[in-house]
């Protein structure tokens, strides 16, 4: 006999075996491509072929035989009085400690806070005795307090390219938009006009967007795609900063040859996400020679 197994007394009762699972004589993916419901015999007069196009099919999604784990806990978001109240406390075990520590001698007292205000009340009568040396003394230690001040000041000011750096995160660093693409889809009637046009391409360059203009006979297109910082500063110059009814070309301001042309305006198309940038750059403003343009345009 194996001595690994374990002896079952007589009338207790087996452990329990995990059942496994049966293999079905055909998957149900293939059941709708086959005819038979066999694997035994595959050929193409065995095939329904109406079933099989040029669309990928997928196959239904089946739950999985393990227990989904649990989300990991989220982090609790604070009010804004929440947070001056944990500043204030955590401030205040710090102020704790390092009071602790002088206490244990661990580091030097602060020398007392003299000024020429408090002189009397903080020296008392050793400010009586030699009063000029006092006087000396008090504004020497204030000046060394105010250099301490200017060179901390100093040593925490940031240098040009990290003032750079810290600007250009700020305007275009999105955390919630770090992992796709805003595009918006800009239909203009008339962008001839050179400030509009001018407007147009280095806002686009300055927000750091990619895409292009296009310009026709009967209408312009502007396309870009971003992050959401940037895509919001330039909705506010499309949208409302430029006055498009103004913007029109010096060929068009004679209202006499055309009086029923409509006025110059522009719009927002179409706003959506992408996760893949479809242009590479800029490409500024363009004119297209064709006059057809997709029926989404309009």
């Amino acid at each position: 006999m194996n001595p690994n197994l374990i002896e079952i007394a007589p009338g207790g009762r087996p452990p329990k075996q995990k059942r496994k699972e049966e293999i079905p004589d055909i998957e149900p993916w293939d059941s709708k491509i086959l005819i038979s419901a066999t694997y035994e015999d595959i050929s193409l007069e065995k095939l329904n072929m109406d079933r099989i196009t040029i669309y990928v099919q997928h196959p239904e999604p089946l739950e999985p035989p393990a227990k989904p784990m649990t989300p990991p806990p989220q982090p609790l978001k604070l009010t804004n009085n929440e947070q001056k109240k944990y500043r204030t406390q955590r401030r205040l075990a710090t102020e704790k400690d390092r009071q602790e520590m002088i206490r244990q001698g661990l580091l030097e007292p602060p020398k007392p806070k003299v000024k020429m205000s408090n002189l009397m009340k903080v020296l008392g009568a050793q400010a009586t005795q030699d009063p000029t040396h006092m006087e000396m003394e008090i504004r020497a230690a204030a000046a060394e307090r105010e250099q301490a001040h200017v060179d901390r000041n100093i040593a925490r000011k940031l240098t040009p390219s990290e003032r750079r750096e810290k600007k250009e995160r700020k305007l275009f660093d999105d955390p919630d938009t770090l992992d796709y693409f805003t595009i918006c889809v800009y239909r203009i009637r008339d962008l001839s006009h050179s400030e509009a046009h001018f407007k147009v391409d280095v806002n686009a360059r300055d927000n750091r967007l990619t895409g292009a203009a296009v310009i026709t006979d009967g209408v312009s297109v502007v396309v870009v795609e971003g992050g959401g910082k940037s895509i919001k500063r330039y909705n506010n110059l499309m949208l409302n900063r430029i006055d498009w009814a103004a913007a029109v070309g010096d060929e068009d301001n004679d209202a006499d040859e055309e009086p029923d042309k409509p006025v110059n305006s522009c719009a927002l198309v179409w706003q959506g996400s992408v996760v893949k940038s479809a242009f590479p750059r800029w490409f500024g403003v363009r004119s297209a020679r064709v006059r057809l343009l997709p029926r989404w345009c309009f």
